[in-house]
């Protein structure tokens, strides 16, 4: 089976500065997903817990309701802390870090070489291109 998506794979540095975008787009997109995640479950506490919070008494059923909305609203706020504390720290590191070193040794190590490769072949065929036009005359046979 062939990938309709062509891999660099002609030098390692390309592969991971393109990996390290591929985190790097992987990450953000979870962040964003899991961010709005959090959001919603608090949404969906925020009414029930201000309308038992209104009520002037509660009875022991309501107040054990209440204090679990709140016990989870700090769980998930710690939850949420760290989750997206590791994409943040985390992923974000790997992926800075892999396209950091993959397009910096890719301009520095690869691309120097094949600039100066064809340099050489346009010199090549510069030179090529002035004997062909030599007059018929000049020819040697």
């Amino acid at each position: 089976m062939q990938s309709r998506i062509p891999l660099p794979t002609d030098n390692i540095y390309k592969f991971y500065a393109l990996l390290g975008l591929l985190i790097l787009l992987t990450t953000a997109i979870m962040f964003f997903t899991r961010h709005i995640h959090y959001n919603s479950m608090a949404f969906d506490r925020y009414i029930p817990m201000e309308i038992l919070k209104a009520k002037k008494t509660l009875n022991k059923d309501e107040a054990h309701e209440l204090l679990v909305f709140e016990e989870r609203a700090k769980m998930d706020k710690s939850d949420e802390d760290v989750e997206l504390g590791i994409y943040a720290f985390f992923f974000l590191t790997l992926g800075v870090g892999f396209t950091a070193y993959g397009f910096g040794y890719w301009h520095t190590k690869i691309q120097p070489k094949q600039d100066r490769l064809l340099d050489l072949q346009i010199q090549k065929l510069e030179k090529e291109i002035k004997a062909s036009n030599r007059p018929l005359g000049c020819i040697r046979r």
